[in-house]
């Protein structure tokens, strides 16, 4: 039996002038996981149609792409109604390829990712993992993996990955322009003191050499994660250069938004809402140049940490180890220094440590094994609000020690401008002009303001096929 039907499309997709043949679009209909290798027949243009059921230990791989104007799609006869269990997986293989419409769900692979992009110029949307996860949590995978470039996953869901390595991650090598747009990550357990279970990681160009022009070129929009935990310490982890993370909103989860090593990083216009959990913070960075504009952070452990950084040149105690850094020969900082940060137009309200913390977190720690001792210098801090809704102190900045042997270093001042305290103090030990220190306005409510950023809620991100399904 012939399990591949082809139909002709509705329409005639390229009419050439220099000749009268046409060209005409494809149906290839795949009932059983048998018949996947006949995913290999598309050409461009063609729609690959998987019949609805349930899918067990099936590969997908579409190894035959599309052109610019004619991808191939890949999509099932209704969107979820393929639902792929056991080893069952995704690999986009080729380029100009589109898939839509998959579950994968109560499943887990051995390694490697559930959905892995190894081509260039893949889309990957309407699609959702549910609880594909190993027996072990130790058994490490990714739920998405982009090894290569100009890659887009869109409006899809993630719920319930227990087991170790980030959910999504961008690899290190030759993988760039990859853009995560619209999903929902929802419902990601906490698992305490384990880490590298980021949702998001983004390697590349400026995760071990920090002075390289080069990046990752990675963007994260629009996306919703709610009571996404994972390691509870980074639920955005961004390890490369010249990203974009914007308009995203982080609802009662614990870990931060954060630059863990990288420069030229934008991150903008984007919501966190800790709710009080105990562990949820807000956004904390480390590297030069990066842009912190426009967003909103409330009821978080803290609201803006920018952090010091290592100097590692060379020992200042017996006991410093030098960290190998996976073999980098330009900087070997654990927590690069942060310098010329822009950090401007935030909100912080009701943080219940500090609002902005420049230079103190991370200030010494675990010396004298590490040398984090270098403040953050020459970045500029305009026209944040920072509100305490029950006082105390916002704003706190590291007076640097200047006993031997840390009387060696000096540092170029930052700026300030145009900043307000709602209800709080200036803390850094020598007042700086550029905050304002007032009670909180009457005619001020943290709901109207909040609105102006127009936070993501679940109806907004995600396949609108599960929308409703209790998941």
């Amino acid at each position: 039996m012939n399990h591949i039907t082809l139909r002709p499309a509705l329409a005639l997709l390229l009419f050439s002038l220099s000749t009268t043949a046409t060209v005409v679009a494809r149906e290839l209909i795949v009932v059983d996981p048998a018949h996947l290798r006949d995913i290999d027949a598309a050409q461009p243009g063609d729609v690959v149609t998987i019949k609805n059921g349930s899918w067990k230990n099936a590969v997908i791989r579409v190894q035959r792409g599309g052109v610019p104007d004619k991808p191939v799609l890949v999509k099932a006869e209704t969107p979820g109604g393929v639902v792929l269990s056991g080893s069952s997986a995704l690999v986009v293989d080729a380029p100009y390829v589109i898939v839509e419409g998959l579950l994968f769900q109560n499943g887990s692979v051995a390694k490697g990712a559930v959905i892995t992009f190894r081509s260039h110029h893949g889309l990957v949307r309407d699609t959702a993992i549910v609880d594909y996860n190993p027996a072990d949590y130790r058994t490490p995978y990714n739920w998405v993996l982009f090894s290569g470039s100009t890659n887009r996953l869109e409006r899809c869901f993630f719920k319930g990955k227990t087991n170790l390595h980030a959910l999504v991650e961008n690899g290190e090598a030759d993988c760039r322009y990859n853009v995560v747009a619209g999903c929902y990550f929802k419902d990601i357990p906490l698992r305490a003191k384990v880490n590298g279970r980021e949702i998001v990681k983004v390697l590349g160009a400026g995760h071990v050499n920090a002075t390289t022009p080069d990046g990752a070129y990675f963007t994260l929009e629009g996306n919703l994660f709610e009571h996404a935990d994972g390691e509870g310490v980074e639920v955005i982890s961004l390890k490369s250069n010249f990203n974009h993370v914007v308009h995203n909103t982080i609802v009662a989860s614990r870990g931060c938004l954060n630059i863990r090593r990288g420069s030229d990083n934008e991150i903008r216009g984007n919501v966190i809402l800790g709710q009080g959990v105990s562990g949820a913070e807000g956004i904390r960075m480390s590297g030069e140049r990066n842009l912190i504009a426009g967003n909103y952070v409330s009821g978080c452990d803290y609201g803006i940490a920018v952090s010091s950084g290592e100097y590692w040149e060379k020992p200042l105690t017996p006991g410093y180890q030098v960290n190998d850094r996976e073999g980098a020969s330009v900087n070997k900082a654990r927590y690069p220094q942060n310098r010329h940060v822009i950090v401007v137009d935030n909100v912080v309200v009701g943080s219940s440590g500090p609002d902005l913390d420049l230079g103190v977190k991370e200030y010494k720690k675990h010396w004298p094994e590490n040398q984090n001792i270098l403040i953050p210098e020459e970045c500029r801090i305009e026209r944040n609000l920072f509100v305490r809704l029950s006082g105390g102190t916002s704003v706190i900045a590291m007076k640097p020690d200047t006993t031997p042997p840390l009387d060696r270093f000096s540092f170029q001042p930052n700026s300030y401008a145009g900043n307000l305290l709602y209800g709080g103090r200036n803390g850094m030990a020598a007042a700086a002009s550029g905050f304002e220190e007032t009670a909180i306005p009457p005619e001020w409510s943290e709901a109207g303001t909040l609105a102006t950023f127009k936070p993501l809620t679940p109806g907004d991100v995600g396949p609108e096929w599960i929308r409703g399904t209790g998941r």
